[in-house]
């Protein structure tokens, strides 16, 4: 049984009576606003300043995925597209795992666009590539920090990650003599809508008569279907999975083969 002392119940009748008061009070003088009524109960005397003084609570978040019988550790950022892992990631890092006969990246050269936290850049150097991860210069830093961490004593090559911003300098940083890749990975890259038409150059700089652009995206607007048809007619295309449950499909392209032929 609940036990009240009479002191209790002697302020809560006063409580209410007053609070009924402060009601009507407020009602005529407002018809449109509801006013919180503060009665005279006893609080802390910091009470104040924990309601009313903002308070900031910043965090990294940080997730683990399993691929290739290592766990993989992801820090991700706040302050750009590619500081999170988006599920085009995943889902070409569960197809590069399933698929590894077929697409083996053992010493391979590999380079990952817009490479974000680092997760399908990690997977492709567990499974024994030559991988150069890139990304925009604000992103670089969480990148490297994820890539290395992940591969150190497990990597059968050094990851190089390096700036890269779509269709700038590219014949400078990346002369075509010098850098030659097997494959192009791209995961949800298609979202900086002003910058298509340089993802698209810089698909085409990279894809050689005998590399691969293996890209997977998360279809979400219909600027990125839009993209999708350019690419196909860009490349002979071949889509590789449909994943319905993530909206996501991975496509493998390769250059036109009338081009490849003249």
């Amino acid at each position: 049984m609940e036990t009240i002392s009479t002191l209790d119940i002697s302020t809560e009748g006063e409580e209410e009576f007053e609070i009924q008061k402060q009601e009507e009070h407020s009602e005529t003088e407002s018809s449109d606003e509801n006013e919180e009524v503060l009665t005279d109960v006893e609080k802390p005397s910091d009470a104040l300043n924990r309601i009313w003084s903002p308070s900031v609570y910043g965090y990294v978040s940080k997730e683990c995925y399993h691929f290739a019988g290592y766990e993989i550790t992801i820090h991700q950022s706040i302050d750009h597209f590619g500081a999170i892992t988006w599920p085009a990631a995943v889902e070409l890092c569960h197809f590069l795992e399933c698929n590894w006969n077929e697409f083996n990246l053992d010493d391979k050269n590999v380079i990952e666009l817009g490479a974000g936290t680092g997760l399908v850049s990690i997977l492709a150097v567990l499974l024994g590539a030559y991988v150069t991860s890139t990304d925009l210069s604000c992103a670089i830093g969480n990148l490297q920090s994820n890539v290395m961490r992940n591969t150190r004593w497990k990597s059968k090559h050094q990851p190089q990650i390096k700036e890269l911003a779509w269709n700038v300098d590219l014949d400078k940083n990346f002369p075509q003599l010098i850098h030659h890749y097997d494959y192009i990975l791209a995961a949800d890259v298609v979202y900086h809508h002003h910058y298509l038409d340089d993802l698209m150059a810089t698909f085409d700089y990279f894809c050689q008569p005998d590399s691969a652009i293996l890209w997977a995206n998360k279809l979400r607007f219909n600027s990125d279907c839009e993209f999708l048809e350019k690419f196909k007619a860009k490349f002979d295309t071949v889509v590789l999975a449909n994943i319905p449950h993530a909206e996501v499909i991975i496509i493998k392209g390769t250059k036109k083969s009338q081009l490849v032929n003249t």
